[in-house]
């Protein structure tokens, strides 16, 4: 998603990208961060996104907790509720990016990445992590509104009411759950600002039970 601010370093302070970037680059050096994207570079950090080991390690765990607490949902239970329900939340992963990360960027100019700044104080950069999922980067360095979670959110929402077990549809649901997952975002906004800093006191199973727990809290929210 797009960051709120930066600090004077873009390179240093642009979370995820880099890693997940370079197995999408085999003919070529990905940008630099802080560099122009081009509409090709969202897709690349949207699909970046999905095909994660973290993330993928975050649905799968996510679905077997789901489906072994509620064996009766409409996934059913065992080993073909969990693939069910692992593949849902991977199709719902498939969309969001999509519409959040590389669609509605692309066609307002904006920059789906998050922007740490770790030279700011605590409270500023909390402030960062908050603001983010509405205000964010242009391509062109300066700021805007998140058009990619403010239109992208409840875009992925609506197509997902068609494929989801047991989602609520309608107009006001598809509102409900949009601002669940807008109010959630500063959750892994918040591991992204603060975890290098950490990394050495932070074990990556912590970071992991985060994840599943925003995942769920989430996914409880649209059911």
């Amino acid at each position: 998603m797009g960051g709120a601010a930066g600090a004077s370093d873009p390179s240093k302070n642009t979370a995820g990208c880099r890693q997940k970037f370079d197995f999408l680059y085999p003919l070529g050096k990905p940008p630099r961060h802080g560099q122009r994207l081009t509409s090709m570079d969202k897709a690349r950090i949207a699909a970046s996104d999905v095909v994660d080991p973290f993330n993928l390690l975050t649905i799968a765990a996510t679905a077997a907790i789901t489906v072994g607490s509620n064996p009766q949902s409409g996934y059913g239970p065992g080993l073909k509720g969990w693939g069910k329900n692992s593949l849902t939340l991977l199709t719902e992963d498939m969309t969001g990016s999509f519409f959040v990360t590389y669609a509605v960027p692309s066609l307002t100019h904006q920059d789906p990445r998050y922007y740490r700044i770790p030279g700011a104080s605590i409270p500023r950069r909390i402030e960062n992590v908050i603001v983010q999922p509405v205000w964010a980067r242009s391509d062109k360095g300066g700021h805007m509104p998140n058009y990619g979670m403010l239109f992208g959110v409840p875009a992925a929402v609506a197509l997902a009411d068609i494929y989801v077990p047991g989602r609520k549809q309608g107009f006001w649901p598809i509102v409900e759950t949009s601002a669940t997952a807008i109010a959630s975002a500063p959750l892994d906004n918040l591991i992204d600002e603060f975890l290098p800093d950490v990394s050495k006191h932070v074990s990556v199973h912590i970071v992991l039970i985060q994840r599943i727990v925003n995942h769920m809290t989430l996914t409880e929210g649209t059911s």
